[in-house]
């Protein structure tokens, strides 16, 4: 009896949508966080530039619910508004990209489109709240002041002596410029946090896409290259009564091959892990007939430390996924259960790499103590020194034709097909990169229109000391640049984590990411994020070249 999981189609795709499902479940609350970040901004903002309305309403008798009223329908407007436009694309664009992308590995139906209330109605409370708690934390604030005083501009904050001006072999050697930044640096220091925060969010998200698509595609080389070490797989059928002429054949053929470099016997059976509290994993159990050169065939080595893992007759060598799941150490116990479900106890003597499937590793001693019989050899593993399309293809029609071959799996193939399965991911993370980076784009494009609207000014004062309009533009960004640079930085380290915890919330039970990040990835990651920033330099300079001076310089008096 077999039922639907045993397809190796349907298990791929089970696979591929809880990988997906796990990914889904994590981004998004990073997403909320910096759009949280760019709300709690805008609307502060947008509270102290009405600062001079609240006053006169309150000068006429308003009552301060009434002020606090036209900001709260102005927040929860926009964000409906915007939730709205989100939620149609969210349910139309982005499922249809994705759909579509597995669509080339697997033979499926049309895209039935689907509205979740649950999953919208998170959306709209967390925007609801993101806007309107914001604006009533900032309108509360304003309106303890006396109407005197609101219809009067904010004072500017009063400078003091930096940390950096008590170094004074430091201080001594930078320029006017290089000091007037350093000030207004530390000014600034709500601003100049948000901005780094905002930055290393963005350069977080970027690089945990990177990383993932760095993760996902070394599995089937580390997998297929590095580990199993062998060519080639064949499995034997069980003896028949032309058992000895069958292999006389089958020897034959091998030994009329000179592709062929090196064969290991090898006794696999497929048994099932179980232990309390943890779901049934189903496991190989691998058994070489000789334990010599069986790095030659697969590798057994630590992960962390590369030292490698020699099989004994003291124990197993178990897999690193399946020690994760069971929580076991060397010296610890695993409990097997055969066809029967009858159980047999097995000691761990090390842990080794591997990333897809379980494997437990025992010497024919060993398994004959653990399982009170002598293994039978249903494998054997090939080297070749010719591993191209043309040969396997023949190899394996020859192997086929015979009556003692039951299956041969090359691992070139078994790579390949591992890897066009993990490539469906990439359309995902090129989703969530393409959309971290929007996000970066106008996290940093709307800190520096706040930042220039809070300082139209002093822009404008030094615009009318004689600072040409380049001058003016670096002047703001210069300070923009070092900011990046720190969130970058930041970001990286943030980075790394996010990484970690989404392969970790991603992996499913048969299966580990390699937890690898490359330095490529890091460069990309900080590369875009200083390319949004160069974008928004453009935008930002065409508007510094317009500031009204003769406007920005009226005094109320």
């Amino acid at each position: 009896m077999l039922d639907r999981s045993s397809n190796p189609g349907y298990a791929e795709y089970s696979d591929n949508a809880d990988r997906l499902n796990a990914i889904a479940t994590a981004f998004p609350v990073f997403f909320f966080l910096i759009a949280a970040l760019v709300s709690l901004t805008t609307m502060t903002r947008m509270v102290e530039e009405q600062r001079l309305q609240i006053g006169t309403l309150k000068a006429l008798g308003y009552r301060n619910t009434d002020i606090m009223a036209k900001f709260l329908v102005y927040g929860t407007l926009a964000s409906l508004a915007a939730s709205a436009a989100g939620l149609a694309i969210g349910f139309t664009l982005f499922p249809t990209i994705i759909y579509n992308a597995y669509g080339a590995l697997y033979n499926l139906p049309d895209l039935r489109i689907s509205f979740y209330p649950s999953y919208s109605l998170q959306s709209v409370i967390v925007a609801l709240l993101c806007t309107t708690m914001t604006a009533v934390i900032a309108t509360r604030v304003e309106l303890r002041s006396h109407a005197s005083v609101l219809m009067r501009p904010k004072a500017p904050k009063s400078g003091q002596r930096i940390l950096l001006e008590r170094l004074t072999f430091v201080w001594r050697k930078l320029g006017f410029i290089g000091k007037v930044t350093a000030r207004n640096l530390f000014r600034y220091k709500q601003r100049m946090f948000m901005t780094v925060f905002g930055v290393a969010g963005c350069t977080a998200l970027i690089l945990a896409g990177f990383g993932m698509k760095d993760s996902i595609g070394d599995v089937a080389a580390l997998q297929y290259s590095e580990i199993m070490k062998y060519d080639a797989m064949i499995a034997f059928k069980e003896d028949s009564a032309d058992a000895v002429q069958e292999k006389e054949e089958y020897e034959a053929l091998l030994a009329a091959t000179p592709e062929i470099v090196g064969t290991r016997n090898v006794a696999q059976d497929t048994m099932t892990a179980a232990a309390e509290g943890v779901n049934n994993q189903d496991v190989t159990v691998f058994v070489p007939e000789l334990t010599e050169d069986f790095d030659r065939f697969v590798v057994l080595k630590d992960r962390r430390t590369g030292e490698p893992e020699e099989l004994n007759d003291e124990g197993a060598i178990v897999t690193e996924k399946l020690a994760k799941l069971y929580g076991l150490q060397p010296g610890d116990a695993l409990t097997l259960q055969n066809k029967e479900n009858e159980p047999f106890e097995v000691q761990v003597a090390g842990i080794t790499e591997n990333y897809a499937m379980h494997f437990v590793y025992m010497t024919p001693s060993y398994y004959e103590g653990v399982f009170g019989k002598d293994p039978e050899y249903n494998t054997q593993l090939v080297l070749s020194n010719d591993t191209s399309q043309a040969w396997e293809d023949r190899f394996g029609e020859e192997l086929t034709a015979l009556d003692r071959v039951a299956l041969v799996k090359f691992s070139s193939s078994v790579g390949e097909a591992f890897t066009d399965t993990l490539q469906s991911m990439d359309v995902v993370v090129v989703v969530l990169i393409i959309s971290a980076a929007a996000l970066a784009f106008v996290v940093l494009y709307n800190l520096t229109n706040i930042n220039v609207s809070e300082r139209v000014r002093e822009l404008s004062t030094i615009k009318v000391l004689g600072f040409y309009d380049k001058e003016v533009t670096m002047y703001i960004y210069r300070e923009n640049l070092i900011l990046s640079f720190l969130g970058i930085v930041v970001g990286n380290f943030l980075g790394i984590w996010l990484h970690s915890f989404v392969l970790r919330t991603a992996e499913i039970d048969i299966m580990m990411f390699s937890p690898v990040i490359k330095w490529l990835s890091y460069g990309y990651a900080s590369v875009l994020t200083l390319l949004f920033s160069g974008i928004v330099m453009l935008f930002m300079h065409y508007k510094l070249k317009h500031i009204d001076m003769i406007e920005a310089l009226k005094s109320v008096e």
